[in-house]
């Protein structure tokens, strides 16, 4: 655990009296004293881990590594940098050729949702937060306005959960800033809350509040919503069974950072103060060895100390420092930087070191085949979260259709089912895979609309206009192959018009 005694007198953004009245017991104490912990976790994203340093008599370095962050972002990246495919599928095979229209129109108004909301951006954005701040909320809103698909990092709202079901939220209260005043009369803080009444149907209120957590106004009263569950999900990062809290990312970086920052600050010292060697004297007179300069080419003509012994004669020396440390060093702070790949599974790669090693997508494959492991663990928790979000979307859309206006005429009410599936910026053999697609093609053991599908990024619609493109086309050039066939089996004195016919 990261000593954060330096945050015990931080004061939350969120007054405390306004936490302590939504979230009660055990798990309401355990989510004001975390606070200051992700805080210290942003912090050391931000700015990197803090050391100690033993230097007494002179300034030492200050350099801080953010480590922590760039690796943690690499993983961010790998997960989300593209962007995983949403795609509404039928419930099945009958229902795909019965009401595949109905299908294409619910594909097209989720897909124009997620893009007017900037959803691909925020979901890497989101999971930045989520592994520094070890949870992260996706909430949908609906109002005349449209749909509003928001992420909120952990200091920004509390929940609870039903007893019996770890997954089923009961209430979710966002707080967040409005202002940056200092003075508490002057800030502005905003609170919306949901929960789930005796009726089991979603309620939902807004009111903002000053920095001293007393109520300004009411936004929103108590407001019964047509939802029977609260059209939000909280996404929980690592953890343990029933674990709400989760875990963050930075928090198994930080020591190694620390220790990384602190080494590597002491060889800058040893270097720094090793530039500037002591020069030293010896039985000579102050009056030849005042101002000496120390410039390139410089002369010293040094006179011995005239109360001296007599057998004795000036010298001039220098301490230079011993360096020979240096290789045991780099061996230290390369064993610190691997464990530090190694907690999170990031491969330890440069572009230096990959050439000539890296032939196939295979082989890259291969090197980061313990990261894909670990997103697609993570993946288990984003999938059903994703999945639960866009069920949110479609049923708002029915409940509330007057939100749906700027994104299309109509929602079609059908069954359907959610399959996310995660893409990873891996270079694949295209090639070989292409042709592998292309011979099974051939052998008819894959459509050629699921290949246009896959190669191409083609809608259902589109590859039908394609392969109604491709038979027209294939027509003609048989009709015209016919007619040069015909003309040439003619004679010199046929008439033309026997030949048109």
């Amino acid at each position: 655990m990261i000593d954060i005694d330096y945050y015990g007198n931080f004061k939350p953004p969120i007054p405390r009296n306004l936490i302590t009245e939504e979230i009660s017991g055990i798990y309401g104490s355990k989510v004001l004293s975390e606070m200051s912990e992700i805080i210290a976790y942003y912090k050391i994203y931000e700015k990197g881990a803090d050391f100690k340093s033993n230097a007494e008599d002179y300034i030492p370095a200050d350099l801080h590594f953010c480590s922590s962050a760039s690796i943690m972002d690499k993983e961010v990246r790998f997960l989300f940098s593209t962007p995983p495919d949403i795609s509404i599928k039928p419930i099945n095979a009958e229902q795909g050729k019965t009401q595949k229209k109905e299908l294409s129109q619910l594909q097209n108004f989720v897909d124009t949702v997620l893009k007017s909301n900037n959803f691909n951006r925020d979901l890497i954005r989101g999971a930045r937060d989520c592994f520094i701040g070890k949870r992260v909320a996706i909430v949908a809103n609906f109002n005349a306005d449209g749909i509003a698909v928001s992420f909120m990092p952990s200091l920004e709202f509390v929940y609870d959960v039903d007893e019996n079901n770890a997954d089923k939220i009961t209430k979710l209260v966002i707080f967040y800033n409005t202002n940056d005043e200092k003075q508490l009369k002057d800030q502005r803080i905003y609170r919306k809350r949901y929960w789930l009444g005796d009726d089991d149907f979603c309620y939902v209120d807004e009111a903002l509040f000053d920095g001293s957590g007393y109520k300004l106004e009411d936004i929103m009263p108590e407001t019964k919503l047509l939802f029977t569950y609260i059209p939000a999900v909280i996404i929980v990062n690592d953890g343990l069974t029933g674990d709400l809290s989760g875990r963050s990312e930075i928090e198994l970086l930080a020591n190694y950072e620390s220790w990384l920052s602190k080494m590597a600050n002491a060889d800058i010292d040893a270097l720094r103060m090793g530039m500037n060697p002591i020069r030293y004297t010896v039985d000579a007179s102050k009056k030849s060895t005042k101002n000496l300069p120390i410039n390139a080419g410089a002369f010293w003509d040094l006179t011995s100390n005239e109360f001296g012994a007599e057998s004795k004669t000036a010298q001039v020396g220098v301490l230079s420092s011993d360096t020979g440390y240096s290789g045991a060093l780099s061996t230290t702070l390369d064993r610190i930087k691997q464990s530090m790949y190694e907690q999170v599974a990031v491969p330890n790669v440069s572009p230096s070191a990959m050439q000539g090693v890296v032939t196939s997508g295979k082989t890259l494959k291969a090197i980061y085949w313990d990261l894909i492991v670990r997103c697609n663990e993570k993946m288990l928790t984003w999938q059903p979260a994703i999945q639960f979000i866009i069920k949110c979307i479609i049923d708002g859309a029915k409940l509330y259709p007057e939100s749906t206006r700027s994104y299309t005429d109509n929602v079609p009410d059908i069954d359907y089912r959610i399959e996310v599936e995660n893409n990873y910026s891996l270079p694949e053999d295209i090639a070989e895979e292409k042709q592998l697609d292309l011979s099974e093609v051939e052998a008819q053991t894959m459509s050629r609309r699921a290949y246009m599908r896959k190669w191409h990024k083609m809608t259902d619609d589109e590859a039908d206009e394609e392969l109604a493109q491709i038979a027209k086309e294939r027509e003609l050039l048989e009709d015209s192959y016919g007619f040069t066939q015909k003309s040439t089996e003619t004679t010199e004195d046929e008439p033309i018009e026997d030949i048109l016919d």
